[in-house]
C-alpha cells in the first residue's frame, strides 16, 4: 500500500473526516487530499503533525504491504462516537510498549495458552474447565483477583492500560503479531470492578482463536452468548467453587442468613464486587437462582455505595512500561521528547522528572559511609 492508501486507513480508523483532520493540524484539505492520492508528499513538519494526531509512528506510513487488521474487541461499543479514538490510543500504547521492549532488548510474545475448537461447540462446561485450568497453571490460588493483573502483567506479557471513556460498564481487548495481547480497562471503575473486566477480557484473549475469523466483519463483534461465556469463565475464575463456600460457611458459623455485610466482606476477600458473589453462589449450588435474583434487587443501592468507598484511580501505563521508558532513556536510546511523548507527560515534565532522577543518583553515588568508633 501507498503513503496516500496508509494515511487514508490511519485517519479512517481513527474515526476522522480529512475536514477533521485539516483542523487538527492546520493542513488545507485540499493538501490532505493530494496527499491521500499520493499527488503530493507532505514536508517533514506536517508528515510529524498527521503522525501526532493520528497516533501513529512516522514509520507506519512508509511500511511496505496492507496494514495488518487491527482488531479491538469491545464488550460494548461507546456510543457516543469515541471508539475509534480510545481504541487507536489502545494500539498506540501497545506498539509503544513494544517498542520499548525491544529497545531494552527483551520483546516475548504472550504466554498465553490458546483455545481452540468450533465456536459452536464451545460450551459453559469448557469455559469452567478452562478457568479452573488457567488458575492452576498459574498458581492464582484461592483469591485469584489479588493477583490476577500482576501475573497477567508480569508473568504472560499481556499489555493492559486503562484510559477514562463511557460507558464505564465495558472494557476492550486486542491480539496482534505486531505488539502481542492488550486489554484496555476503564480507570473509572473500582478496583474490584476493573478485576471482573480483567477476567472477562482473557476470556476473549484465550478463546481468540476460536471466534475470532480472520477477515470477517463480525471479528470485532461478540455475540450475546460469547459475552455470557466470558462471564461464566470470569466467575469461576475469580470465585473458586470450594473456597466460596468455604467463605459463605465461615459467615454463617453464628448465623442462619447472610446480610449486605456479610456478602461485602466475601466480595473484599475475593477482590470482586457483591453481585458477582451473589451471581457465582448461585452457580456453585449455595443459592437458588430465585433466591439470587431476591439478594441482587435488594442490593442494587447499597452496592454502589459500598464499592466506591475504596477506589483507587489506576495509572494509565503499566509499572513495567514506565520502568522501560526509563531504561531506554538511561541508556541513550531514546531522546527527551520520545520520552515525554511514550510517558504521556510535556517536554518540560520529562526534563524535570530526569533532572531528579539525576539528582537522586549523584547523591547515593557520593554518600560517605563513616564508621564511628567509641572512645
Amino acid at each position: 500500500m501507498s503513503f496516500g492508501g496508509r494515511l487514508r486507513y490511519a485517519r479512517e480508523a481513527a474515526g476522522l473526516t480529512q475536514k477533521q483532520l485539516s483542523e487538527a493540524t492546520n493542513i488545507g484539505i485540499s493538501s490532505l487530499s493530494e496527499f491521500e492520492n499520493d499527488s503530493r508528499d507532505p514536508s517533514a513538519l506536517q508528515l510529524a503533525q498527521i503522525a501526532q494526531e493520528l497516533r501513529r509512528s512516522p514509520d507506519f506510513f512508509f511500511q511496505p504491504g496492507e496494514p495488518e487488521p487491527e482488531i479491538v474487541l469491545w464488550r460494548e461499543c461507546p456510543a457516543d462516537g469515541s471508539a475509534s479514538s480510545v481504541q487507536v490510543q489502545l494500539i498506540q500504547l501497545a506498539e509503544q510498549f513494544h517498542r520499548l521492549e525491544q529497545l531494552c532488548g527483551n520483546p516475548e510474545p504472550p504466554q498465553l495458552e490458546f483455545a481452540t475448537g468450533p465456536a459452536e461447540s464451545f460450551t459453559f462446561a469448557k469455559a469452567e474447565v478452562l478457568a479452573h485450568t488457567f488458575r492452576n497453571r498459574y498458581a492464582l490460588g484461592e483469591r485469584p483477583g489479588q493477583i490476577l493483573l500482576r501475573v497477567l502483567e508480569d508473568v504472560i506479557g499481556v499489555k493492559i492500560f486503562f484510559l477514562d471513556f463511557e460507558p464505564s460498564g465495558t472494557a476492550a481487548c486486542s491480539l496482534s503479531e505486531r505488539f502481542g495481547a492488550a486489554v484496555l480497562l476503564n480507570s473509572k471503575n473500582v478496583s474490584w470492578r476493573r478485576n471482573f473486566d480483567l477476567a472477562h477480557e482473557l476470556f476473549h484473549l484465550l478463546t481468540w482463536k476460536v471466534f475470532r475469523v480472520p477477515g470477517s466483519e463480525s471479528a470485532a463483534i461478540s455475540s450475546t452468548r460469547e459475552e455470557q461465556l466470558a462471564n461464566c469463565f470470569a466467575g469461576h475464575l475469580l470465585l473458586p467453587a470450594e473456597a466460596l463456600k468455604t467463605a459463605v460457611s465461615k459467615q454463617l458459623r453464628e448465623k442462619k442468613t447472610l446480610d449486605f455485610e456479610d456478602l461485602f466482606d466475601i466480595a473484599r476477600q475475593f477482590a470482586v464486587s457483591v453481585p458477582a458473589v451473589v451471581w457465582q453462589m448461585k452457580s456453585a449450588g449455595i443459592v437458588k437462582r430465585e433466591d439470587a435474583e431476591k439478594l441482587t434487587e435488594q442490593i442494587k443501592g447499597r452496592s454502589s455505595y459500598w464499592e466506591t468507598r475504596t477506589n483507587d484511580p489506576p495509572s494509565r501505563r503499566p509499572l513495567r512500561f514506565e520502568a522501560l521508558a526509563i531504561e531506554a532513556m538511561d541508556k541513550g536510546l531514546m531522546g527527551t521528547g520520545k520520552f515525554a511523548e511514550y510517558m504521556g507527560i510535556s517536554r518540560k515534565e520529562a526534563m524535570k522528572l530526569l533532572d531528579e532522577r539525576a539528582d537522586k543518583f549523584w547523591q547515593e553515588e557520593s554518600r560517605v559511609e563513616i564508621e564511628v568508633i567509641d572512645s
